[in-house]
């Protein structure tokens, strides 16, 4: 009975795996025998109508089949691996192909049919997309036996002259592929070969990194390697430890085989989400748990061909109580669960591979030979099983190490770039990128702390940018960027929310980075978090001063675990201490650059500015004008009225100048009571208008003082580059001139350089 079961079982799957062949047959002697002529085809008979359907759906199997992934992949049936089925996939799916344009011609004429230009060009593209030479050999030669299929059921019809057109098509076919093989099949093969090339040294440059990535990455400049995202990285490291693995547990399993004289040896592997079983949890018993073969060695044709194993079988067993299962005088009945079809195995052996008192997986090995396994051989096993458990354990050590030295590289260059920072907004950015590269984040928010008013201020927010590239929906990436975008500038007080609890405890918020529950408000309670399920709230210390807080807000659980925080903790504390020293800095460059009692630019900025844009408006030939103005009588004033009230003129004038100045517009405080205005992209009237806007501005001001309100005026004289002057002190000295000469005729008054006698 298991020859017969065997036998018929290799039959069925033979016919499945032939079946698109058997209806290219079919079709070609009803093809032949004028079962699919034109008038029967558009009559609509049952038999032409069924046939049509059996073929269109094995046209699709064929052309799914070609589409979907491959089986079986990771390693699986190194040892006794039956014979790839590709080509026989290829040649399949072009025998339809050629058979499914035929039926078209027969449906519309015959051999006359417009449509028989199809023929060409099918045999064309059949040809240069073949893999082997052998297969576009038997397209070829398929396509002439349907050509004269139908030009003997044209015969049949009592068609005249059918085989000349037979023959004209033949030799017009013929000729037709020869032209391509001769041209675009050389040209095609060319640039496969040039794409081969390229991909296999790509790929040995990959797999040869990926043996030695240890090695390799403990020797990478620190700039190398960091310039790789997180998820690059991982997936590095990963594909190292993976290969590694897979090649010792191979090694192991197939010296089993050999040493022990065996069928199949297989490594099955529970697929279980450890993240969610506690330590020592045993596996629910009512829950149907599948394996993944992740290694075999087998003479077997009969394995299942995916690696995922749906019902453990007869490993049920040895799930609730994970003992050594010994199986004799099995006579075929009862299979191991990596068998799909008859196997006459009589003997199994089956250890569990057990991490603490969870089942990980199994070693199985079975006989065909009526040989059961003995107490030594059991040992065997179990200790081969005890081996591959160790070669995880140590992949996963050394993976854990890498982590640990990559993720300490990117904690040492956020604190290099972090000290390097000298602006806020560098600190910003910079801050950002180093998160990035340490713990994942959809969005990402600084804020400000002033203690005496009890005010947070959010002074700088961020999506990851990389959230393109994490498969979220279109929905989903608006919704964090609206977040983002509400947040900007935005200010509460103190309250109960997560970020005034970490200012308050200068300590992260949560404890453990969860966000179970989104009722809980991160910064005031009218902003949400929705779809946020970790959250991370980090206070920025300084000394004894807390100078606001680092929020980290992801969508995935458990995205900020114990060491991400501690090493996140360490870099907030740097990230306070490059805010307090970005703050003195530019503190400092506005003291030297800024005129202390109006806060406009001083008279040595002054000079720099100028100097930039005049040696641009030299390259590009782009007019400004320079406006040279004073107080008049500005000493009376602070004789009469005091110097106190003489600064406030001067702060008065300062910000009405700055009230009606562009942004690109150079307003600075000369010295004195002197003040210049440099205005890009200017001419010398248009310069004018403006000074007269100015000074009809200040004249009409009421300045109070204790000894009475008074008020003030302007003088104002106007210089343009390049019509009064080319070099920049030349202006400056043409628009003091006509400053003066204001003084001298009336004052309060506009006078251009060009105006002057």
């Amino acid at each position: 009975m298991t020859v017969l079961a065997r036998t018929f079982f290799r039959a069925r799957r033979q016919a499945i795996e032939w079946w698109g062949l058997i209806v290219v047959v079919a079709f070609a002697y009803l093809m032949a025998m004028g079962q699919f002529s034109a008038t029967r085809l558009w009559s609509g008979e049952l038999l032409v109508l069924t046939g049509l359907a059996v073929y269109a759906a094995t046209l699709g199997r064929a052309v799914m089949r070609e589409l979907g992934p491959v089986a079986g992949e990771g390693g699986r049936r190194r040892a006794g691996a039956t014979l790839s089925v590709d080509a026989a996939h290829e040649i399949e799916l072009g025998l339809l192909l050629v058979t499914g344009v035929y039926i078209l011609i027969v449906a519309t004429g015959g051999l006359g049919s417009f449509l028989y230009p199809l023929v060409y060009a099918l045999v064309s593209f059949l040809l240069i997309v073949n893999k082997q030479r052998w297969i576009a050999g038997i397209w070829l030669a398929a396509t002439c036996v349907l050509e004269i299929l139908v030009g003997y059921a044209s015969g049949r019809a009592g068609l005249e002259g059918h085989w000349g057109i037979v023959a004209m098509h033949l030799t017009y076919l013929l000729f037709f592929a020869a032209g391509n093989l001769l041209v675009l099949t050389s040209l095609a093969r060319r640039l496969r070969g040039q794409h081969a090339e390229s991909v296999s040294a790509e790929l040995a440059r990959v797999r040869q990194e990926a043996r030695d990535f240890r090695l390799i990455a403990s020797q990478l400049p620190l700039a190398s390697r960091a310039v790789r995202s997180r998820e690059e990285e991982e997936l590095r490291m990963g594909q190292g430890a993976v290969q590694a693995i897979h090649e010792q547990l191979f090694f192991t399993i197939d010296l089993l085989s050999v040493s022990l004289e065996l069928h199949t040896a297989a490594l099955l592997w529970v697929e279980a989400d450890d993240e969610e079983r506690k330590p020592g949890e045993r596996v629910d018993s009512r829950k149907t748990p599948r394996l993944v073969i992740k290694e075999m060695a087998t003479a077997s044709e009969m394995v299942i061909d995916t690696p995922t194993i749906e019902s453990p079988g007869v490993l049920a067993a040895v799930l609730r109580d994970p003992k050594p299962l010994r199986l004799k005088s099995l006579g075929g009945r009862r299979l191991p669960p990596y068998y799909q079809g008859p196997e006459p195995v009589t003997d199994l052996c089956a250890v569990p591979l057990t991490d603490g008192k969870v089942v990980r997986g199994f070693l199985c090995a079975d006989r065909i030979d009526n040989r059961p396994f003995s107490d030594l051989e059991q040992e065997a096993l179990i200790k081969a099983g005890s081996q591959c458990l160790r070669i995880i354990e140590q992949e996963r050590a050394f993976a854990a190490v890498e982590r640990g030295k990559y993720e300490q590289e990117q904690f040492y260059r956020a604190s290099e770039l972090l000290n390097q920072a000298l602006t806020l907004e560098d600190v910003y950015a910079k801050t950002f990128a180093a998160l990035g590269a340490m713990a994942p984040y959809e969005l990402a928010v600084i804020t400000r702390h002033d203690a005496g008013a009890g005010v947070h201020e959010v002074i700088a927010v961020r999506c990851n940018a990389q959230l393109d590239q994490q498969g979220l929906s279109e929905r989903e990436l608006e919704h964090w960027r609206a977040l983002a975008s509400s947040l900007e500038a935005k200010r509460f007080r103190d309250g109960v929310a997560l970020v005034s609890m970490a200012i308050k405890n200068r300590h992260h918020m949560p404890a453990n980075g969860e966000y179970a529950d989104t009722s809980v408000a991160v910064f005031d309670p009218g902003t949400k978090l929705d779809k946020a399920r970790s959250v991370l709230v980090l206070p920025l210390v300084r000394g004894e001063q807390v100078l606001g807080t680092v929020t980290l807000v992801s969508s995935r659980a458990k995205a900020y675990p114990p060491a991400a925080r501690e090493m996140l903790r360490v870099i907030s504390h740097q990230v306070g201490v490059s805010l307090q020293n970005a703050r003195m800095y530019e503190s400092m460059e506005e003291r030297a650059t800024t005129d202390g009692l109006t806060g406009l630019t001083n008279h040595r900025a002054f000079q720099e500015r100028l100097e930039h844009l005049h040696a641009l408006a030299e390259r590009t030939g782009q007019k400004f004008s320079i406006i040279l103005t004073d107080i008049d009588h500005f000493k009376s004033v602070n004789d009469t009225y005091g110097h106190p009230v003489g600064d406030a003129v001067l702060k008065r004038v300062a910000a009405i100048f700055t009230q009606h100045a562009r942004k690109v517009d150079i307003v600075a405080r000369y010295g004195g009571e002197e003040f210049v205005l440099v205005l890009p992209d200017t001419d010398g009237e248009g310069a004018a208008v403006f000074a007269n806007r100015l000074r009809e501005e200040i004249a009409a001001q009421s300045i109070t003082s204790d000894n009475g309100s008074f008020s003030i005026t302007l003088s104002l004289g106007v210089a343009e580059f390049p019509g009064d002057g080319l070099d920049r002190h030349e202006l400056i000295e043409k628009a003091d001139q006509a400053l003066y000469y204001c003084k001298e005729h009336g004052r309060n008054r506009v006078t251009r350089v060009r105006d002057l006698p």
